[in-house]
Formats: structure tokens, C-alpha cells, sequence
């Protein structure tokens, strides 16, 4: 072989090994090429071109009849292939099916965010504002809650694209903003997260705001307080659920506020006084809801507030509940921190596959004895592995008795309904023949109110220490939300997923890209010749 075709034969593997060292030294190197990558990948091409036209002859030789045959048939059924997937991805993009097989379905919307989207009745509109290339996010989004309903319209606009509609809207960045609107009704938000949509969903889609009212006088817990007793957090998730919130002296007002929805008590140091009890029992029985917590009784007993759960068949258990399972102990709680994960059909508890813990906390469970007007059934029981400690000096190790204590499961909150009186009738019709006028009619015992109780033997699961455990936030919200008579809010509400992000130095960033973009792909590239080289 003469020295000019050594020379044309190596072109080709020349500009192979120079188009993979520009690629390597543009990925490691920390100065760029001469000139940049561009030149260099060109003159590489250039030489395997210029090996194929002066070695064309013995390429097409090489090749042959048979050799064409089959590359025109492998051309054709990978023009096939690409049909096929193109028409499959066109028809995915119609119709929308995710299977989310993440930790905790971290890409698939909330029980929540479906119960607010099947409940819509009016057209909502949201209008995206973001930059086009930053858009992919809130598109893929909001297209799954399109998925979900015809009542939802989205305009996604690019605000430098389209300044004149930002402006209507009186929108600047930072991006993206969204404008939620229901008729007149509108609300911005500066996030596309899926809590922060569904809650702008449920503030524009709501009549009216219900308020959540907090009995204070006898040191229960206060929303204002930031520490780890305090129910500051609680507040923001009842405002977040569009609730308002207010306090309530019960001693000075002497009656519950007519604007008060749910009543809440939330632990009291100490028992509440019977003007205090009066205007709670009353409110109850005209059909009010009330969640009531109360603790353990170590130094302070709570006979009047007791006493009052009683009334509903509510017993609140003068013991403290210990768990010895081991599932307390794994994140950092002790003995006297239950975990419950056992929890009896109902409403509240429907679908609810948390777990919630419990800090210090009584037995509260519902009563054996039949009181008319009145169902209560357990919501929420700890594990075999506890029992209710009825010692309560807490001397010495904790020791299950078997003849003062009691073994698990132990309820500790507990839910009752009270059939309430029937509103005083007003100035009704004479009587027709045959009628009995002391027989109430069916028209009022349809509109008979109903009372609903919620007992809890723990006031800490609420508070700030806990609230951000596992399911105790949606629990909460699902207990008030229940006596609040709000069933779409009943529901497992939308987190937003932790960071599980990898980060990488520098360095290791760039030799993955080597391996991933260069080396892996050049192995192939070889294999492949070597292979055709073998088989000519």
C-alpha cells in the first residue's frame, strides 16, 4: 500500500479521535479550545468525509448488493419505528395517564386537590404568567388538573411576549404569578405549588368563611404563641383552609358567639368553671360542634369538663397511656409518646393511612351506656404494645398491672353526635280535622340541628412540637373540618416534596458527563465497527 493511501485511510480514524478528544477537553479542560468547540467538530467530520468520496470505490465494494438490501430495510423499519412512536406520543399527549411510582406519590395530586376539582360548579379560570422557557413546569401541572375537570380554563402567558395582558392584570415579577378568578371573585398567587393553587381554589370557589373559636380564661393553649406548646401553627393551617379565627371568654361572654362554627378547647391547665360549662353544653345542644382536649389529670383534675363529655357518652379515662411498641422510640419520642396508626371507619378517618403521635395523653374513648340522641364510636387506637397507666405519680419504671391498668389498643380521641333540639316554633297555621296539634311534624324533625363532639385526650398532637408529624396536621384538619360540615376538606392535603436533590462537585460533574455523553456512546460507536469489520 503506497504512503498516499496510508495517509487516506487514516482520515477517518483521525477525525474520530479528534472529534472525541475535542469533546473530552471541552468537558474536563478548565480553558476552552481555540476558537471553541464548533471548528474542531467540523474539521473532524471533514476528515471522515473526505475518506468516504476518495475511498468511495471500495466502500461501495465492501458493501455490496446484499449489504444495501438490507441497510434499505433497516432504514425503512426504523422510519416505521419513529411513526409509531410519534403517534404514540401524540396520543398521550391527548390523553394524559400517569402511573406515579414515587415515595409518598410525590408527582400525583392530593385527595384534596381532587375532592376541591370534582366539587367545582362554576367555570374557574387561572391565568399563568411566566417566561416561555421557564413554563414547562406549571404546564405539566395544571394539565393534570384539567385532567380532572372541564370547569377549569388556563391561559398561560409570557409576560415580555404579552405585556400589555400583564399589565391588565397589574402583574410583575418575579414569575411565575397566578391569577385564579371565579366570576368577580379573584386571587393571586406567587407560587405553583399544588397547595398553593388548590388553596386559591378553595378561597374563590368558597360562599362564605367559617370561623374556628379558641376558648381562653383557664390557660388553654393560645394561637399567638410561637413555642413548642403553642398552636401558632394550627393557626396557619386553619387560615391556609380558609377558616377565621377568634377567642373566646366564656366566663365574661357567658354564651357562645353566634359567628363561632367550631368551638375549640384546647387543653385547659386548668377545670373549667360551670359558667363556663353552661354556655359549651347549650351550644352543643342547639347544634354547634366543639373539639375538646384535655390531659392527663397529674396535678390538676378537670371533674366539670369531664363530667360534661360525659353527658355525650364521651369517657375521658383518669390514666396515662403508655406505648411500649418500639414505634414511638424510632423518631425520638418516649414511652409516653403513643403512635396511633389504627383508625375505626368514619368520616374524619376515611382513606386516612397516617401515622399520628401523641405526646403525654388519657384514654378517651366512647362510653358503653346507651344515652338517647347520642352516637360515639373510637377514631384513632394505639397498638397492643400500650396500655392506660392508672398510677399516676409516675414513681419508679412503668410497669404494665394487670389488676388497676388496661391493655391496648387504648382509643385516644373519640368523635359523638347529639341529636339537638328542634328550633322554638313560630306562629303555625290552624290544625287540619284529623290532625293531632302536639304532633311534631316531619319537617321539623328534618331540621332538628345536630351537635357534634370531638374529645381528644392530648392537647400536644395540635401543637407546634407535633403538628408537622406525619399525619397529625391532616388530622387536625380533618377533625375541624368534620365539625365544620366542609367535606371537600376532609381529605390528605397536598405537601410539597422534600429535597431529594444529589449534588455533585464540579469535578464529579464533568466525569459523569464524559462517561455518560462521550466514552459510553464512543464504546458503541467502536463495537459497531468492529462488528461491520468482522462480517464484510
Amino acid at each position: 500500500m503506497s504512503i498516499l493511501n496510508r495517509l487516506v485511510a487514516a482520515l477517518a480514524p483521525l477525525g474520530l479521535v479528534l472529534a472525541l478528544g475535542a469533546l473530552i477537553w471541552n468537558l474536563v479542560a478548565p480553558r476552552p479550545l481555540p476558537g471553541g468547540l464548533r471548528p474542531w467538530l467540523i474539521a473532524a467530520l471533514a476528515l471522515v468525509l473526505v475518506h468516504l468520496i476518495l475511498r468511495w470505490e471500495d466502500v461501495s465494494r465492501g458493501l455490496g448488493l446484499r449489504q444495501l438490501k438490507y441497510g434499505g430495510n433497516t432504514v425503512v423499519l426504523a422510519l416505521v419505528v419513529l411513526g409509531i412512536l410519534g403517534a404514540v406520543n401524540y396520543l398521550a399527549n391527548r390523553h394524559v395517564t400517569r402511573v406515579d411510582l414515587t415515595e409518598n406519590q410525590r408527582y400525583s395530586l392530593s385527595d384534596q386537590t381532587r375532592k376541591v376539582l370534582a366539587g367545582l360548579e362554576d367555570e374557574i379560570t387561572i391565568t399563568y404568567f411566566q417566561r416561555e422557557r421557564d413554563m414547562l413546569r406549571g404546564q405539566d401541572r395544571l394539565k393534570e388538573y384539567q385532567v380532572l375537570t372541564d370547569k377549569l380554563k388556563v391561559d398561560f402567558v409570557d409576560p415580555v411576549q404579552s405585556p400589555a395582558k400583564a399589565q391588565a392584570f397589574d402583574v410583575r415579577g418575579p414569575w411565575p404569578i397566578l391569577i385564579v378568578q371565579r366570576g368577580d371573585q379573584r386571587e393571586r398567587i406567587s407560587n405553583d405549588s399544588e397547595e398553593d393553587i388548590t388553596n386559591a381554589l378553595i378561597k374563590v370557589t368558597r360562599e362564605e368563611r367559617k370561623t374556628v373559636c379558641f376558648v381562653e380564661g383557664e390557660g388553654e393553649r393560645s394561637t399567638d404563641d410561637t413555642g413548642e406548646r403553642g398552636y401558632s401553627g394550627a393557626k396557619a393551617a386553619l387560615t391556609e383552609n380558609q377558616y377565621d379565627l377568634q377567642t373566646v371568654f366564656l366566663l365574661r361572654e357567658r354564651a357562645v358567639p353566634e359567628e363561632c362554627t367550631v368551638l375549640v378547647v384546647a387543653g385547659p391547665e386548668k377545670d373549667l368553671a360551670p359558667e363556663a360549662i353552661s354556655p359549651i353544653r347549650e351550644f352543643v345542644r342547639t347544634g354547634g360542634k366543639a373539639l375538646i382536649m384535655v390531659e392527663p389529670e397529674f396535678k390538676e383534675s378537670f371533674p366539670n369538663l369531664v363530667g360534661l363529655l360525659d353527658e355525650w357518652n364521651l369517657e375521658a379515662g383518669n390514666d396515662v397511656v403508655v406505648d411500649i411498641s418500639g414505634m414511638g422510640q424510632l423518631f425520638g419520642a418516649s414511652e409516653l409518646a403513643p403512635l396511633v396508626i389504627d383508625y375505626p371507619y368514619h368520616a374524619i378517618t376515611k382513606d386516612f393511612r397516617l401515622m399520628t403521635l401523641f405526646s403525654v395523653a388519657r384514654s378517651m374513648q366512647a362510653g358503653e351506656q346507651s344515652i338517647e340522641g347520642v352516637t360515639a364510636q373510637d377514631l384513632g387506637r394505639t397498638s397492643p404494645q400500650s396500655w392506660a397507666e392508672t398510677t399516676l405519680t409516675m414513681e419508679g419504671s412503668l410497669e404494665y398491672d394487670e389488676g388497676s391498668d388496661r391493655l391496648g389498643p387504648i382509643s385516644l380521641i373519640a368523635a359523638a353526635t347529639i341529636e339537638g333540639e328542634a328550633p322554638e316554633p313560630g306562629p303555625s297555621p290552624t290544625p287540619a280535622v284529623g290532625e293531632d296539634p302536639g304532633e311534631e311534624s316531619e319537617d321539623d324533625e328534618e331540621n332538628a340541628p345536630e351537635g357534634r363532639v370531638v374529645a381528644v385526650g392530648d392537647a400536644d398532637f395540635a401543637s407546634n412540637s407535633l403538628l408537622g408529624f406525619q399525619g397529625n396536621r391532616d388530622l387536625f384538619l380533618n377533625v375541624v373540618a368534620w365539625l365544620a360540615e366542609d367535606v371537600d376538606l376532609i381529605s390528605i392535603r397536598p405537601k410539597e416534596p422534600e429535597n431529594q436533590s444529589l449534588f455533585l462537585s464540579r469535578q464529579k460533574r464533568r466525569m459523569v458527563s464524559v462517561v455518560a455523553l462521550v466514552i459510553l456512546p464512543f464504546i458503541f460507536v467502536v463495537a459497531g465497527i468492529v462488528t461491520w469489520w468482522r462480517r464484510r
